[in-house]
């Protein structure tokens, strides 16, 4: 008989599997429903009992970027990686010395971890538990979820779309997943990560 898949949509996951940043087993990444709310997203680990929140790894760069007052000349300065943003920032003019207090500008960001050729969680940047390499392709899941429905798809011999959303979780999937030839190695790989136990 053969197989469907019938695509629901966009796959929007509210926890992703990481590996612990401190004991290196298989840990969480929790975040809320609503859509990329940040500030509402945790990490925690079972087997160390690390935890972390979103809103404490946040640091700021302030800045001025603006003429100066007295000559006309244009001025800047940044303070970069602050915990907590300034309220003012003295700056003082290279050519004619003025100096005074301005209120920056804001950014804030989030540094994310250097995983080198590895896919992260899109919050932290935590390296995914899930994961491995596919003839030369970097195969991954953000969770068993997500692996299962990506089994679904690749096992089906017939794919039906359901959604007109153009940005859906198999639209966005590698081509190298949705090609025939790739199935076999694809489907091995993901009996692998579902097998996949803590260390």
């Amino acid at each position: 008989m053969e197989k469907r898949y019938k695509e629901t949509g966009y796959y929007n996951p509210t926890y992703y599997q990481i590996e612990c940043p401190k004991c290196k087993h298989e840990a969480k990444v929790l975040s809320s429903a609503e859509y990329r709310n940040e500030l509402k997203t945790k990490v925690e680990c079972p087997h160390c009992l690390y935890r972390g929140e979103y809103k404490d790894h946040i640091l700021y760069k302030i800045y001025v970027k603006r003429n100066c007052p007295d000559c006309g000349k244009p001025i800047f300065r940044e303070q970069k990686n602050l915990t907590k943003p300034s309220e003012t920032l003295r700056v003082r003019c290279s050519y004619c010395k003025y100096e005074t207090d301005y209120k920056p500008n804001v950014e804030c960001c989030h540094p994310k971890a250097n995983l080198k050729g590895q896919k992260g969680d899109p919050f932290f940047g935590y390296a995914l538990w899930l994961q491995t390499e596919v003839k030369g392709h970097l195969f991954w899941a953000y969770n068993r979820e997500h692996l299962e429905e990506i089994k679904a798809f690749v096992k089906a011999d017939l794919r039906e779309r359901q959604s007109t959303y153009l940005m859906t979780m198999t639209a966005r999937l590698p081509q190298f997943i949705k090609e025939a030839k790739n199935r076999e190695h694809i489907l091995k790989a993901i009996e692998v990560l579902l097998k996949k136990d803590n260390k």
